[in-house]
């Protein structure tokens, strides 16, 4: 930048400090402050003048969007430790921090401004004494004695994550509730977590039901996402991570069922079947966070975890494809008269004779209103990137893209086509909220099949865990108070061994709802650095409130079943499936980088890897990326039930691809570009 500011007199102050930002795509200019330096003999002091704007401005190319402007003046003859450079760098210094910008958004008036910077230059002060403090102990240390390795004991991992998270404990309630916005954040995510957790209970509640003759309904699916998600709420360490019943829960509840019926055809030995593999599930699960097994997700890089984001992503899409499919091969048929006048029914689609009544109207309203709760969602959702009102109301109406969607869907479907029976599910009203299971004294073999798959069930959790943890951990989040992955695999544990012994559906953590829960309480500051928009969050609101309160809701929503709930329809509950998959795309470097394949190379996006790696190293490790995934879909896809077991297995072996095989291909220093957690 050549110059700053100027007048008429073409009096320029030529110097200024900006901040770079090492982001996913690279480094990048900080256009929300500028510290301008300048010399005057009209002084005998440095001055220091302080401007928060009401709106971001545009200074040119590489300052679009300065907020906060600091002008140093100095004196034209200064010490050199007390020049105005040094002052500059100095403010510079404090102005890249993104919570102290942050902090000082939210002030009111100059005193209050004033005071932050106060604060910010104590708590730098007191952690400066910390480290020097540390630093003279561990020296003296060392010269009494030589250092010793510390010996590990079992559950010694655990504890450090419980006196890790314990002195948070208190302020994960009080901290975020002082001011408008992080309230209106609250109850935006609030909201999210309701609708985005229900409606998915429902679905895979209904689902459940048709794959064990309703021993498992969408009644049980709820009272389990509630009871979990309180004890969660309240007890877990790394509270951001959202935990729910999934489609691998569905489809090992179906196993378990199966097997079930070889020691009693009348579904009579599936209760107690599904708790002893519940509680051995559980017990394994327990035992991995004693251990401290989640130190392997260490090799867990971000290309695996990337893997797994986006295969759930489109198993949200294909569940949502195949319901519809489905719809379509039943009720989208036409009627034709034999030569004997007797009634024949042929579907469109294949042109077999079927045992169904045609009523073709149905699957296109189901499509419609699918599509319809995907495009409002989607529409709401990038509110936030257009020009109408202002940033800060643009952000409130898209955090409440999922509840308007949902209810647009479900007006549409209950009022303006009521006479049209979109189909609703239905539930065991007799059965009581709560009841331990009735144990059946099972045999030696059900006992061992039923550890067995307890066993391949807690591979799947502890991968979920982990990686769901490991995502929202990830430094950009700029989360505070650390994880606590041991002490949370033992909590999973515990929770899936209260729900085998009630049983009710299985939990574990939830991909893509942890990150989006993340995002959901974030501010996020946006820049535009040679034509591309990118993001970075500045601060993450680390409450509990949000968890709670939602499965709070989710508890009182029990009420509502089967009536007034059942008016929802269920296109809307597979259309929600389609909108959390496509907006948890957006974070994914992995779909950046399949969409660069399809795009002409002179209008690549300037990201770092982009600038670090050969294109066609890009592309191979994309689609070494996509072998990877496709080998996922077809052991998930399948119409094999017992090979979906091997889903676990087939998640853990990513890693040693990742570890052994990836760096004989490709070498070292662009594995790091393509596959930093950056």
């Amino acid at each position: 930048m050549n110059s700053v500011i100027s007048n008429d007199a073409d009096f320029v102050i030529p110097e200024c400090i900006q901040g770079i930002t090492e982001t996913a795509h690279g480094p990048i200019t900080e256009q929300s402050f500028i510290v301008v330096i300048g010399n005057t003999n009209a002084v005998t002091e440095n001055q220091v003048i302080m401007c928060l704007l009401e709106h971001p401005f545009n200074f040119g190319i590489g300052a679009e969007e300065i907020r906060f402007i600091c002008v140093i003046l100095s004196p034209t003859k200064n010490k050199h430790t007390k020049s105005g450079i040094q002052v500059a760098r100095t403010y510079a210094t404090l102005l890249s921090d993104d919570r102290l910008r942050h902090n000082l958004l939210n002030t009111r008036c100059p005193d209050e401004f004033a005071h932050e910077f106060e604060l910010e230059c104590t708590r730098i002060h007191k952690e400066h004494e910390k480290r020097e403090r540390e630093a003279n102990m561990s020296m003296r240390s060392r010269q009494v004695e030589p250092p010793r390795r510390r010996k590990w004991l079992p559950g010694m991992d655990m504890w450090s994550d419980v006196k890790r998270r314990a002195k948070h404990y208190f302020s994960d309630y009080s901290e975020d509730i002082r001011d408008c916005t992080s309230i209106q954040k609250i109850i935006s995510t609030t909201f999210f977590l309701f609708f985005s957790l229900l409606l998915p209970a429902i679905a895979f509640g209904v689902l459940a039901g048709t794959f064990t003759d309703g021993k498992v309904d969408a009644k049980t699916t709820i009272v389990s996402q509630a009871l979990a998600g309180l004890i969660w709420g309240f007890f877990s360490g790394q509270h951001l991570v959202v935990i729910r019943t999934t489609i691998p829960v569905v489809i090992y509840t179906r196993i378990l069922y199966t097997i079930s019926l070889n020691w009693g055809e009348d579904g009579s030995f599936f209760y107690t079947f599904y708790a002893m593999a519940g509680l051995s599930n559980g017990f394994f699960l327990v035992m991995y966070g004693v251990a401290g097994v989640s130190k392997v997700m260490v090799y867990c890089s971000r290309s695996t975890k990337e893997i797994v984001n986006l295969f759930v992503s489109i198993a949200f899409i294909v569940d949502s494809v195949r319901y519809v499919a489905n719809e379509f091969s039943i009720f989208y048929c036409f009627r034709e008269y034999s030569t004997n006048d007797t009634l024949n029914t042929v579907s469109l689609l294949t042109g077999e004779a079927t045992g169904n009544d045609c009523f073709p109207t149905k699957p296109l309203l189901d499509l419609l209103i699918l599509l319809t709760t995907v495009y409002v969602g989607v529409v709401i959702f990038n509110f936030k990137y257009s020009p109408y009102l202002n940033a800060d109301k643009r952000v409130m109406v898209a955090d409440y893209a999922l509840v308007v969607a949902t209810t647009v869907g479900a007006v549409m479907g209950s009022y303006f086509f009521r006479k049209i029976d979109l189909g609703k599910f239905s539930v065991d009203e007799n059965r009581p909220v709560f009841g331990l299971v009735s144990f059946v004294t099972p045999s030696i073999g059900a006992l061992f099949v039923a550890i067995g798959l307890g066993f391949v069930m807690s591979l799947i959790f502890f991968m979920e865990v982990n990686i769901s943890a490991s995502v929202i951990n990830n430094p950009s989040n700029k989360l505070k108070k650390g994880p606590a992955y041991h002490y949370d695999m033992v909590l999973i544990g515990l929770i899936n061994s209260v729900l085998s012994l009630l049983g009710l559906p299985f939990v574990h953590g939830s991909l893509p709802h942890s990150p989006l829960h993340v995002r959901a309480l974030a501010d996020i500051e946006e820049h535009v650095e040679n034509g591309t928009l990118s993001e970075k969050i500045v601060y993450v609101r680390e409450t509990r409130l949000t968890t709670l309160i939602s499965h709070c809701m989710i508890g009182v929503s029990i009420l509502m079943v089967p009536y007034p709930l059942n008016l929802i329809p269920i296109p809307v509950l597979y259309g929600l499936f389609v909108f959390l998959a496509l907006t948890s795309l957006k974070d994914l470097q992995l779909w950046e980088r399949l969409v660069l394949i399809f795009t002409e190379q002179s209008l690549y996006p300037p990201f770092h890897y982009v600038r670090k790696v050969p294109q066609k190293i890009i592309h191979f490790f994309t689609l070494l990326q996509i072998l990877q995934l496709i080998g996922l879909c077809i052991i998930t896809f399948g119409n094999s039930v017992y090979l979906k077991m091997l889903f676990p297995l087939f998640i853990i072996f990513l890693m040693p691809i990742r570890e052994k095989i990836l760096p004989t291909l490709i070498s070292e220093r662009h594995l790091q570009s393509l596959d930093g957690d950056r």
